[in-house]
């Protein structure tokens, strides 16, 4: 297993790799482990200099999507939500053709293991901002990075 954290000014993020795919993205507050990088790593961190200097719309980074098959469905639909734009929980689970299923896809959203590279962050509910499983300022501060007025 191979780790790397990324500093931002909100927060650092610790990301994980099995030297094939990014695994994992965990936010963190002063948790800081032993870092062990590898090519991967090296590489997701920087589409992220790149992603937050507003250079890098799409990410390239190998993942490994992991969850049922609903999940995978969300997450491969959250890849497809542009930079710099929002759909409500609704949309997208009208987008992916189970249209009641809204709070299933909130539910998705949550325990998305690779967020930004994944952009659950893109998701808002009908008349507010929504959830964010780092917490809600760093779901602001990765819209407003995009340029999304909150």
């Amino acid at each position: 297993m191979f780790q790397v954290f990324y500093k931002l000014p909100i927060c650092s993020l610790l990301l994980k790799s099995d030297g094939e795919f990014l695994t994992e993205v965990d936010f963190c507050f002063g948790e800081y482990f032993e870092e062990n990088s590898c090519e991967l790593l090296e590489f997701a961190t920087w589409e992220l200099k790149n992603y937050f200097s507003k250079k890098l719309k799409i990410f390239k980074t190998p993942l490994k999507i992991q969850g049922s098959s609903f999940e995978v469905k969300v997450y491969k639909a959250l890849m497809q939500i542009p930079y710099g734009q929002t759909i409500t929980y609704k949309d997208l689970a009208q987008n992916i053709n189970h249209p009641k299923a809204f709070r299933a896809v909130g539910n998705a959203n949550s325990k998305n293991n690779i967020p930004i590279f994944i952009p659950c962050h893109r998701v808002v509910a009908k008349n507010s901002i929504g959830g964010y499983n780092g917490g809600v300022s760093i779901k602001k501060f990765l819209l407003q990075n995009e340029g999304i007025k909150i």
